[in-house]
């Protein structure tokens, strides 16, 4: 099986660990969504997962399911902003930088609340 490049990934390993277990998603769910931050298709996925194209379907949509989203897009934003929401509550160090005048108001809009369509 292909695994995930490291260096491609969004987030890194302390950060997508904490994710998973927050979003109590399991190993198999984990390394889907993982591939999805890659942009990679359906198609993709099963060939790097050595799965079968129904199977990532399967899995894809329980994930959706799971999060009451509707597809890859909001599933990102979704996980986006349980990240941003989790990093708030923790003093996370890039909102110290909007509040320092590092960042243009327009870069980073706090008062956001990006919720999944319901």
């Amino acid at each position: 099986m292909t695994l995930v490049s490291e260096e491609l990934c969004i987030f890194d390993r302390d950060e997508w660990e904490i994710l998973i277990e927050e979003l109590a998603l399991s190993p198999r769910q984990s390394q889907i969504v993982r591939h999805l931050f890659l942009g990679q298709s359906d198609k993709q996925i099963a060939q790097a997962m050595e799965l079968a194209l129904p199977t990532v379907r399967t899995h894809l949509g329980r994930i959706f399911a799971k999060f009451n989203v509707q597809d890859r897009h909001e599933l990102i934003l979704y996980v986006f902003h349980h990240f941003r929401s989790a990093c708030r509550s923790v003093n996370c160090p890039l909102q110290s930088l909007h509040h320092n005048g590092q960042f243009a108001e327009t870069d980073v809009n706090k008062d956001t609340d990006i919720k999944p369509a319901k």
